[in-house]
């Protein structure tokens, strides 16, 4: 019995995520619902009035019909919960309530500077969010948990920040469990590449594709790759390091302790470098671009160097996996014209499926401050996912 009341309860979960997930893509209509899940409309109008009963989904107007009743459209009740994200990175710290559907309600960068240890820079947080935060939604129980985001490696199953390069104050720190001791609510920890990769499948160009992954080209060089519609991470949560994947087996040694890495050549900062030690004018990625874009053999040289490495990487990725597309990010964005017509002619010459199909490779269209959205967005997958049950 207790097997069949098991069974029974996943089931309701898994139906009532599937309704959701269709609810949350956009306004709809149960007769639409039923077609794209293969549900009876029976079970449909079961969910969607649970959902309406919980207040997560609302009736927002009619549509257009030409006999009988008008089909009433669905929506989410983007107020009926809301997610809390915190993005930690080497550049700063900052923190955010989204509704919902992804809007930003409140965010506030927070100063960690001063802090001696991870502890304080934690009382920081919670005293940031607590006087701030908070103080923008009247009921606190409709805050569904806080979404961590941070440099990796980290375990994601355990909560704990491993060892980062330069981020030694966060090394060995389980912020799940501090900052749930902080907050009185449920935390999740995530790879921010991961995240991104999320924030851009739930509300970027991410949307139209089952697979893809989301390259971000930084500081250094991370991945998130989406397969059939999730994240995927491997076996232990360490899959997608694409910055660490060695192009020269014998090249420049790594912060990781291998050589060759990906993140050694085609991050921002060792192009930067590579271009300093020619011209010591060069100072940005803009600068590289902007001369570039002005027809300089220096510029475009340094910038066809970054596409070979950023296309050889991402047919590397390709051949195993043949997503539908490959989304770029990061710093690259600043006039991306140049650099991704070179990708995408590099790719397509090299990747195996290059007779049959081409890849798709864009750049990422979601805005450049997206980095509380990703970290709430962690909350918000585990809700959707969950059918909208509190579990």
């Amino acid at each position: 019995m207790k097997n069949e009341a098991r069974n029974s309860q996943y089931m309701k979960m898994v139906n009532r995520s599937a309704v959701l997930k269709i609810i949350s893509g956009g306004k709809v209509f149960r007769a639409e619902i039923a077609r794209q899940t293969n549900l009876t409309r029976a079970a449909v109008t079961n969910i969607v009035n649970e959902l309406i009963e919980d207040g997560i989904v609302i009736e927002t107007e009619t549509g257009e019909s030409d006999f009988g009743r008008k089909p009433v459209i669905l929506d989410i009740n983007e107020d009926c919960y809301y997610a809390l994200g915190l993005y930690l990175s080497r550049g700063g710290c900052s923190a955010g309530l989204m509704n919902l559907k992804g809007s930003i309600i409140a965010k506030k960068d927070v100063d960690i500077s001063k802090a001696h240890n991870a502890n304080d820079a934690m009382d920081i947080i919670a005293e940031n969010i607590n006087s701030y935060i908070m103080q923008k939604i009247v009921d606190s129980n409709r805050i569904l948990g806080l979404g961590v985001s941070a440099p990796g490696p980290l375990d994601s199953t355990c909560g704990i920040i491993l060892e980062p390069p330069n981020f030694e104050m966060w090394n060995g720190v389980n912020i799940v469990e501090e900052m749930s001791k902080r907050l009185n609510m449920e935390v999740l920890l995530e790879n921010n590449s991961l995240t991104m990769a999320l924030a851009e499948k739930n509300y970027g160009m991410g949307k139209s594709f089952n697979s893809f992954m989301l390259m971000i080209v930084d500081t250094g060089i991370g991945a998130g790759i989406i397969v059939d519609n999730k994240l995927y991470k491997g076996e232990g949560g360490f899959g997608c390091e694409v910055g660490h994947a060695s192009i020269n087996i014998n090249g420049k040694k790594c912060s990781c302790g291998n050589r060759g890495c990906l993140e050694m050549y085609a991050s921002i900062p060792s192009i930067i470098k590579t271009a300093a030690s020619v011209n010591i004018n060069i100072k940005t990625w803009e600068n590289v671009v902007d001369g570039a874009v002005n027809n300089d053999d220096f510029f475009r040289k340094i910038i066809k160097k970054e596409a070979l490495y950023l296309s050889s990487a991402i047919v590397n990725v390709q051949n195993i996996l043949e997503l539908e597309a490959v989304i770029l990010t990061g710093y690259i964005r600043y006039k991306p014209e140049i650099l991704l017509d070179n990708i995408v002619k590099m790719a397509n010459k090299k990747v195996i499926t290059r007779k049959i199909k081409s890849i798709k490779i864009y750049v990422s269209s979601l805005p450049q401050d997206i980095d509380v959205v990703s970290a709430a967005a962690i909350i918000l997958d585990k809700f959707f996912r969950c059918g909208g049950l509190k579990l």
